[in-house]
């Protein structure tokens, strides 16, 4: 195989680098180089593209599905220097979701999507009921039953302050569990904290829900004693479900001074996660193993927009148009561009279009819930370049891979050149590297 396929290590459209990394004496400023690029065949680095969705790089996105699964099943079980003893904690896997925008065309198990015997119609004259009997692959499902009934400012709006929801409602859930034990919210945080990695799905709709397993730990987080408070996971599931019901938040007020209220909405799904459950009947009941809900997480992170017919970047509506975007889709992105343009608290509304106003991150995690993405990359590195001196069990949270001498430091200088491979015998050598991997 290709040198370049090689170091690309079957990436679809690797980055190349060009530059050095050298080893510096801190006091003399004496130098040594340890890697040059001008030492490669072509003079050039290739570094994986790291893009988490599958249809762009199965290779790269396979990768990221196995890093965000140890993060969180770490977090769940235990692993790579968080303690195994977490698995006995108070956990559950909270699911909150967007409040309803208007009736949409969907999946009602073997039953027909909205079937009203009174067949009813709205203001426009459009049916407000459905007989049919969608399939997974219907482009109907999803679809509003009248656009112009829908309501696609309140569902931008939505997607653009759910950060700010989730930031809400992880303060309610302190207070919640502090009333339950009946402390202030400083005395609560000196004796229990809340860990969870928070995870953003898209619904057929083209809103999106979050999926959170929420863990209670002591003061000193994983590593310390388990919580000493009387809270069980039945607890945490009652106070979730109550921080949520109660979380609004006022949008900027809009040209006309309109005032939209938003909230969650009243789906609040909560299972119990026991490491005892049975994950080997394909089921998901109301308690659920750590590697249902890892598996199941990690799963979504490989998806984005891209089933609404997005690319990532969208410049317009003209560019979603011809990149096959859903009519759903293509008005989401209008209200998104005219609200940008009316407001000034919705200016950064323009760079969010290719996840339809939705301004937060496909996966973030509390800052003890588990090891982090970097760690783990670091980890591969280091097994990589020395697999005999790595051990599985080894807490990853110390490790590091670039640690030089005593007095030195290690100065790195590349500069970006360009994307993908220059040859084409490279790139099928790639989608052979990929399809192996695919297949092992």
């Amino acid at each position: 195989m290709d040198s370049a396929v090689k170091r690309g290590m079957g990436c679809a459209r690797p980055v190349r680098l060009r530059g050095r990394k050298e080893v510096v004496h801190k006091a003399t400023g004496e130098s040594a180089t340890v890697y040059d690029s001008g030492d490669e065949v072509d003079g050039q680095t290739y570094v994986r593209c790291g893009d988490r969705r599958a249809s762009v790089c199965p290779s790269c996105s396979h990768e990221y599905k196995g890093d965000a699964w140890h993060l969180l099943m770490c977090g769940l079980a235990g692993g790579k220097g968080i303690p195994a003893n977490v698995a006995a904690w108070p956990c559950t896997f909270a699911t909150l979701t967007a409040p309803s925008f208007g009736p949409v065309h969907g999946i009602r198990g073997k039953g027909p999507c909205r079937m009203r015997r009174d067949k009813p119609a709205c203001t426009h004259g459009r049916p407000l009921w459905c007989g049919k009997r969608h399939r997974d692959d219907d482009s109907q499902v999803g679809q509003p039953l009248c656009w112009e009934c829908y309501d696609y400012v309140g569902q931008v709006l939505w997607q653009w302050y759910a950060p700010e929801l989730w930031r809400r409602f992880s303060i309610g859930l302190q207070r919640e569990l502090a009333k339950q034990v009946g402390l202030t919210m400083p005395a609560f945080r000196k004796a229990c904290r809340i860990s969870y990695s928070k995870v953003v799905e898209f619904q057929a709709r083209a809103a999106i829900h979050v999926h959170a397993p929420i863990r209670l730990d002591g003061a000193d987080g994983p590593d310390g004693l388990p919580c000493a408070l009387d809270l069980s996971t039945a607890d945490l599931e009652d106070a979730i479900q109550t921080a949520a019901a109660n979380v609004r938040v006022d949008a900027e007020p809009l040209r006309d001074g309109t005032v939209v209220r938003l909230r969650w909405g009243s789906q609040i799904d909560t299972r119990t996660i026991v490491d005892t459950a049975d994950r080997e009947s394909g089921r998901v009941g109301r308690v659920v193993h750590p590697e249902q809900v890892a598996a199941y997480l990690a799963k979504y992170l490989t998806k984005s927009t891209e089933d609404f017919g997005l690319p990532n970047r969208v410049r317009s509506v003209l560019h979603a148009r011809r990149a096959g975007a859903s009519p759903h889709a293509l008005r989401i992105i209008e209200t998104a561009i005219r609200l940008s343009r009316e407001h000034e608290s919705y200016g950064r509304l323009a760079s969010c279009l290719g996840t339809l106003g939705y301004r937060g991150h496909p996966i973030t995690k509390s800052r003890r819930y588990s090891v982090t993405f970097e760690q783990l990359r670091r980890s591969r590195r280091v097994f990589r370049s020395k697999p005999a001196g790595l051990d599985p069990d080894a807490d990853i949270r110390e490790l590091l891979d670039d640690d030089p001498p005593e007095g030195f430091e290690v100065v790195s200088s590349f500069v970006y050149v360009g994307r993908g491979y220059l040859g084409l015998d490279q790139a099928a050598a790639a989608v052979r590297s990929a399809a192996l991997a695919r297949a092992r």
